[in-house]
């Protein structure tokens, strides 16, 4: 994992090998004890209050986030000098991982170490940084983020809340009105965002909850995550202090933007943790529910259910730490180039703004598959309060929603690719090109070394991505400028990157264990892969080339679809079958304990 890192996106027309992508088996001792000591806090502190929290006990919440920032948990990242433990971004991801088995504590947390820190922390003064990080960092100050507006959502620069600089230029007085705002209902210190008279875009203010004019509505009646706090916040003529704005005038945007990023991919990271919680409970409540005078993990469909869950959230973890680990080698390749942490840290993020959203839309769904099977394997005991199935059923809808909806970072990943390809920055057109010339010459044998267990899916991951080439390539020499209004075929073709991105960093995790420990059910994990991935794949290329090519030009993109999908036929039910025995085993689906 040494040398320069690639950008993101290069994945598509860059290959990758094991030795150069990271995997959650490689965190070290320290990394391991660190997330054992975040697992530990929150069975003896968090887990057992889990009814208590969804029933919003008062004063629970900011208690247990102080709790946490005891035991450094709220300053991962953060520099020594305002308290914090400065550790790696990819360790920042376990923990996120860890933490997010805990529902509404998760989301507090996340909310707090994430879009309330990192903005000071990015963009913040030596001064604004001194008077509030230490606070933040131990919990003895709470933080929310407030830029969703009523009529401003995806659409966050259309935001109608304004500031106003004073007579004497001394401060701003601030007017609007923020609604979800996650920890309103016991946060300190404000990030909001406004726009300062007629501005274009937003700029960004630290507003303490105490400053006159600050009024809330009642905690929202939410559908999940109920104890978690949300509310309506209103500022009614705030006087805020010139020197708590935050970054420059009409940065704001650029900020929440760049905070979105990082806001992504935490979350892909933080879903896993509950994904596997209830896998392992849906395996253990498969083992002891009797039917038929046998447990119900012995039917073949419990195992395809099992197998599916597992395949999935294997291959979500794969692309959450692949992704932290580039976009950590990235940030340490700026930092040698003499760009200081903050600012290497908001370049690499958005250098891999396309990682992020993939890991935000693949996990978040993945999450609801997981938890809808499960509560399908609980059967009547899955729609029952006393199981846990019907909280994290609730708990998990959310995901799809915060952070950018996954329609909003489906055309992130793919407006961002081809922004970046205008640009130079990725050949994708002229690797499109290359797979064309392909096409209209002879076909060739599939050539891979039979002797590698592992070939013939590397073999299948580069025909994956002449597929894709030639589906974005097609669709933007026929609709030009007028690509962007595309939505529904720009969303199928961001479903076969995001697909395209889980098989092959699973494959890359599968071989990389296989090198250490040769286990066979490793190899059925990718078989079981290459089928998902490459089927999804071939139903969104054909269901965007149908969208909008007829005759002979169809035929032949479809054509050249079927050549790049296809794979030797296999025996997927007894694959999914060995896998879900090999868990069923087990008796659970742990990080670091899968072999």
């Amino acid at each position: 994992m040494n040398g320069k890192s690639i950008i993101g996106g290069e994945f598509l027309i860059k290959e990758s090998t094991p030795e150069n992508i990271f995997i959650p088996e490689d965190f070290n001792e320290e990394q391991r004890m660190m997330a054992d000591a975040c697992q530990d806090f929150l069975e003896k502190e968090v887990i057992p209050k889990t009814k208590e929290i969804d029933n919003n006990g008062h004063g629970l919440m900011p208690n247990l986030l102080k709790k946490a920032g005891d035991l450094g948990l709220l300053g991962l990242c953060i520099s020594e000098k305002y308290d914090g433990m400065n550790m790696s971004f990819n360790t920042s991801m376990l923990i996120a991982d860890i933490v997010g088995i805990t529902g509404s504590f998760a989301t507090a947390y996340g909310a707090h170490t994430g879009i309330a820190i990192l903005p000071l922390n990015y963009y913040g003064t030596d001064e604004q940084k001194a008077k509030y990080l230490p606070g933040l960092v131990s919990g003895d100050i709470m933080g929310a983020y407030c830029l969703t507006e009523p009529d401003s959502g995806s659409d966050a620069n259309a935001a109608k809340s304004r500031a106003v600089l004073s007579k004497d230029k001394k401060s701003f007085i601030i007017n609007g009105q923020k609604m979800w705002i996650t920890n309103a209902g016991f946060a300190d210190l404000l990030t909001v965002f406004a726009k300062i008279d007629n501005d274009k875009y937003l700029s960004a203010f630290l507003i303490e909850k105490d400053f006159p004019g600050i009024t809330m509505n009642e905690e929202e009646n939410k559908l999940g995550i109920k104890g978690s706090s949300t509310r309506q916040i209103f500022f009614n003529d705030v006087i805020v202090p010139i020197e708590n704005l935050l970054g420059k005038r009409e940065e704001g945007f650029k900020i929440a933007l760049n905070i979105l990023n990082i806001g992504r991919i935490k979350l892909g990271a933080g879903v896993l943790g509950g994904c596997r919680a209830l896998i392992s409970s849906a395996i253990q409540y498969s083992t002891e529910r009797i039917q038929f005078s046998v447990p119900i993990c012995s039917f073949g469909a419990i195992k395809n259910k099992i197998a599916q869950m597992v395949v999935k959230t294997f291959a979500g973890e794969a692309i959450s730490y692949r992704s932290g680990q580039e976009i950590e080698n990235k940030i340490v390749e700026f930092e040698k180039d003499g760009l200081i942490t903050n600012k290497a840290e908001v370049k690499a993020l958005e250098l891999f703004s396309i990682e992020c959203a993939i890991c935000k839309v693949y996990c978040s769904e993945i999450l609801d598959y997981v938890v809808d099977e499960g509560v399908q394997i609980y059967g009547g005991m899955g729609f029952s309060e006393e199981a846990p199935m019907a909280r994290a059923y609730r708990d998990a809808r959310i995901n799809r929603i915060y952070e950018g909806t996954s329609e909003i970072n489906r055309l992130v990943i793919i407006g961002v690719l081809l922004k970046r390809s205008v640009k130079n920055e990725i050949n994708l057109f002229d690797e499109a090109k290359k797979v064309l010339n392909e096409l209209m010459s002879v076909p060739t044998f599939e050539d891979y070394d039979i002797n590698n267990n592992f070939s013939k899916y590397y073999n299948h991951v580069k025909k994956l991505k002449k597929g894709i080439l030639i589906v974005v390539s097609k669709a933007t020499l026929h609709f030009e400028n007028k690509i962007n209004e595309e939505q529904e075929i720009l969303m199928n073709i961001a479903d076969m990157i995001i697909e395209l991105y889980a098989f092959e960093s699973l494959i890359l995790r599968t071989n990389k264990l296989y090198l250490k420990q040769p286990n066979p059910i490793l190899l059925e994990l990718a078989q079981a892969s290459m089928y998902e991935s490459t089927k999804n794949m071939y139903s969104s290329g054909f269901e965007a080339s149908c969208s909008y090519l007829h005759g002979e030009e169809l035929n032949f993109i479809l054509s050249a679809l079927k050549r790049y999908t296809n794979f030797d036929p296999f025996n997927l039910k007894d694959c999914r079958r060995k896998i879900a025995d090999h868990f069923i085993k087990k008796g659970n689906y742990k990080l670091f304990n899968l072999l």
